[in-house]
């Protein structure tokens, strides 16, 4: 029976990468088919899924004498399959994206396209280690307790290594190769050139060898040399940004993206720099109409395109922006010229605040003459600012008169509206003027866009257009229920 400590180290590091692969694969999956729960429960599901299955497969194997020989060449075979993936990832995920068949199935196929088979052969090892070790000596209760610990705290190391150091520091494509090299290595501690008696078999193990680690030099090269001039892709806490220039309207813009929809952009032409881009975001502007507005609070800042704007076209006036990702505001500086702003105006009329815009409100004082949201998970509206409660929490801080304004997405009749009449219902429980205004004006009712949704307790408020909505069965959103991403996602 084979004893080597090595053996715990290799348990530690697979367990370790498993959970980094399961970190790293929603941002896989995010610039595709979002980060919605939807997304996360396919990955953990066809990973547990994929883990049994390699434990299944390894405890048949675990009393063959070629048990370890095998297992080692699975594993140089995960490692070859997860370098491949981010080489390959992009056609495929577009390919099941235009399949239409919805986010749930769409996520469930592309998590089995690219983790079933890999989290599958890294299972295989773990039962023949505890066959091969635990035995039937008198300290397997031991032996059993220290492996099964070994591979939980791996497990533990890996999360927080991933999820805190690993994705904001490497970015997705660089993770992936790092944890094909991180598994040769690993194959190498567990040295199966001990026990592959069958001269055939060693010949397959290292010609497997040197083709995965050629593989890992090739995918070192290709990740390192991939930059390019028209796109930049960021990963941060929060999700993957992609920075992009093209030609929108006949005109140089950058947009920005983040899990996989359009949320912000610039002009790239210096004297349209501060310069609106998308029509919605001009409609927050409907709030000087009937205010008068000196002191205004913005969730959600991205690429900071409409604080941008309203700093240098309205003397005197503040702006505080809430941006929970702290990375999306320094891509706001370096791409998207808020650096420039906060250099020609000055710091003292813009207030950044990278935290979330809930805790924001529920630890703050201030107060405004008015409240922007524009905030968003792709295209999934954030479920903790979609409620009553945080209706009444954001009320709170407004000043008397002032207007709470809301970027949201959906159609005002048929399937693609629940949310959007489940957020007005719910706003009217806590405003006594509640308004869906269209902002484009040539518009379809049926057709999912943008609305600029105007909350208020200002009786002096006479919109210019103001829709009609049938909330008779509109769901009420509530901390203890907003199935948020479902009604989105449906649609």
């Amino acid at each position: 029976m084979r004893k080597s400590n090595t053996d715990y180290v290799a348990l530690f590091v697979l367990n370790a990468s498993e959970m980094v692969l399961e970190l790293v694969a929603s941002r896989l999956m995010a610039p595709y088919f979002g980060n919605s729960n939807f997304v996360w429960t396919a990955i953990i599901g066809i990973i547990l899924l994929a883990g049994s299955l390699g434990n299944l497969i390894g405890g048949h194997l675990a009393s063959s004498r070629k048990a370890r020989g095998v297992s080692a060449i699975l594993l140089l075979c995960a490692a070859i399959y997860i370098m491949i993936t981010p080489l390959i990832n992009a056609p495929v995920l577009e390919s099941i994206k235009s399949m239409s068949i919805g986010t749930q199935a769409s996520s469930v196929f592309g998590s089995v396209v690219f983790f079933l088979i890999p989290s599958t052969l890294l299972g295989v090892i773990t039962p023949i280690i505890m066959k091969d070790r635990i035995g039937t000596g008198k300290e397997k209760g031991k032996e059993s307790g220290r492996i099964t610990a070994i591979i939980a705290i791996g497990s533990l190391v890996g999360t927080f290594a991933g999820g805190f150091w690993l994705i904001p520091s490497l970015g997705t494509r660089g993770i992936f190769v790092l944890l094909g090299i991180i598994i040769v290595i690993t194959v190498l501690l567990l040295k199966p050139w001990e026990v592959l008696i069958d001269r055939k078999m060693k010949i397959i193990f290292w010609i497997m060898f040197v083709f995965t680690v050629g593989l890992g030099i090739v995918a070192v090269l290709i990740v390192a040399n991939s930059n390019d001039s028209h796109e930049v892709s960021i990963d941060t806490e929060y999700g993957r940004i992609i920075v992009e220039d093209v030609e929108y309207d006949g005109e140089a813009v950058r947009l920005y993206r983040q899990s996989g929809a359009y949320s912000s952009a610039t002009f790239l032409d210096e004297e349209k720099k501060y310069e609106l881009v998308f029509d919605y975001v001009k409609k927050y502007d409907e709030m000087f109409k009937y205010l008068d507005v000196n002191d205004a609070a913005m969730i959600g800042g991205a690429a900071y395109q409409y604080p941008k704007y309203y700093i240098s076209h309205y003397d005197n006036k503040r702006m505080d922006v809430i941006e929970i990702d702290q990375k999306s505001t320094e891509i706001a500086k370096k791409y998207f010229f808020l650096d420039d702003l906060i250099n020609e105006y000055g710091e003292d009329r813009l207030g950044i605040y990278n935290e979330d815009g809930r805790m924001f409100f529920e630890n703050t004082e201030k107060k405004y003459d008015a409240v922007l949201s524009d905030v968003f998970s792709g295209e999934t509206p954030v479920g903790s600012l979609s409620t009553k409660e945080a209706a009444k929490l954001i009320k709170g801080h407004l000043k008397k008169d002032g207007v709470y304004m809301l970027n949201v997405l959906g159609s005002v009749i048929g399937e693609k509206s629940r949310f959007l009449k489940a957020e007005v219902k719910t706003l009217r429980k806590v405003f006594s003027h509640v308004c869906v205004m269209p902002v484009k004006k040539e518009y379809s009712l049926e057709q999912r866009l943008n609305w600029m949704v105007v909350a208020t307790d200002n009786n002096k408020y006479e919109p210019e257009e103001c829709l009609d909505l049938d909330l008779s069965h509109a769901l009420l959103f509530t901390d203890d229920y907003a199935p948020v991403e479902q009604l989105v996602l449906e649609e």
